[in-house]
């Protein structure tokens, strides 16, 4: 016996639908073009898990895991366009494709990203349920997922490819820690300072436009 759905469930999967497709546009805009990418005198700074971590805080966790897949798939595509050093790690352009860049694909380009929306998703709703403001979860899991980015690449880069990885970075191997560091104390906390202003501000936008549009439903 065939159920048909109300006219609510429909219109809300179809509303949901088109927001995850909008989201997914603006990684897919970000990742591939400059725009993802702000080039400061001091360092260089990504701005393209910042939709993943506005997704995973309004979707949920699933609706982040998903967002952070799509950044992943961005960041592959973007190191056969685009290439650099990293990318050349990652893909084995020096040494040759083998299973070890299977492994950085999956644990180096896709987990960290992943790991960025569902963590920003699984912060935001624990800090949520003590502040009624919002302001605090924006914040505080806008700098958790944009942490989460940038210390899982970089420490699966160590881990699973410390000397390929410390010949890219141009260091002595026992200077690629201190390379890393130097990055993530530089452009990780610019990153994730920039992501904790552009979520808080979004997010409670996005809180305006749902109040208002319930108010109007009611």
């Amino acid at each position: 016996m065939n159920i048909a759905k109300s006219p609510q469930k429909n219109a809300f999967d179809v509303r949901a639908l088109a927001q995850y497709g909008l989201f997914a546009a603006i990684i897919l805009l970000l990742g591939l073009t400059p725009i993802g990418y702000i080039t400061l005198p001091i360092a260089s700074i990504t701005t393209v898990h910042i939709p993943v971590i506005i997704g995973g805080q309004h979707f949920g966790p699933k609706g982040g895991i998903l967002l952070g897949f799509f950044f992943g798939l961005t960041s592959l595509i973007r190191m056969f366009i685009t290439p650099t050093a990293v990318g050349a790690v990652v893909l084995g352009t020096a040494t040759g494709f083998g299973l070890l860049n299977v492994a950085l694909i999956i644990l180096v380009t896709f987990l960290p990203r992943v790991l960025t929306g569902l963590f920003a998703a699984l912060s935001f709703k624990l800090i949520a349920r003590r502040d009624k403001s919002r302001v605090a979860a924006y914040g505080i899991s806008a700098f958790i997922g944009s942490m989460t980015n940038t210390v899982f690449f970089l420490g699966g880069l160590y881990v699973l490819a410390f000397e390929q990885t410390a010949q890219a970075f141009g260091v002595a191997g026992e200077g690629l820690m201190a390379a890393i560091l130097g990055i993530v104390s530089l452009n990780g906390i610019l990153e994730a300072a920039a992501a904790v202003v552009i979520c808080i501000a979004v997010g409670k936008a996005m809180d305006a436009v749902a109040r208002r549009n319930q108010n109007t439903n009611t």
